[in-house]
């Protein structure tokens, strides 16, 4: 707990600073992008890049890192204790775990791809949907609108 105490100030402030560059360049955009909006699909594309942002920070400080010295001082005390034929053992056991996570993480990458598509289509319409009350109650499309949302 008191690493995240610690780590959520400088998550945070990296976070915040990313987000006000983004808002920040939204609004230099130029008009045609604005009036063709998908005021849904942005806001959850900077959701989710804000999202992470403090994840990719998190798993480096508190996995990568650590690993990296974990594995480096075990294998200096292998090679010390043991003789330097362990060093191999260690980083042939090391790269063959390294290209599994790598391969099954791919693999699992293009459903993730598709299940964030489909979560952007659904929050767009929702949010769009939403600004557009008035239009929607005026020609009763909410029907309409609910059947759309839920093809998503």
């Amino acid at each position: 707990e008191l690493r995240n105490a610690v780590f959520a100030k400088v998550a945070q402030s990296s976070i915040r600073r990313i987000a006000k560059r983004s808002f920040l360049h939204l609004h230099q955009l130029d008009l045609n992008f604005h009036l063709g909006r998908q005021t849904g699909a942005l806001s959850r594309a900077i959701d989710r890049g804000t999202r992470g942002i403090n994840f990719v920070l998190t798993a480096l400080v508190f996995n990568a890192f650590p690993l990296i010295l974990e594995v480096g001082l075990v294998t200096a005390i292998l090679a010390y204790k043991c003789g330097p034929s362990f060093i191999g053992v260690t980083m042939t056991t090391v790269g063959v775990y390294s290209i599994y996570t790598i391969a099954v993480t791919q693999w699992r990458t293009k459903f993730r791809v598709q299940m964030n598509s489909a979560d952007n289509q659904a929050g767009s319409h929702a949010v769009d949907s939403l600004i557009n009350y008035e239009t929607v109650k005026y020609f009763t499309n909410e029907e309409y609108e609910a059947k759309k949302y839920d093809s998503h």
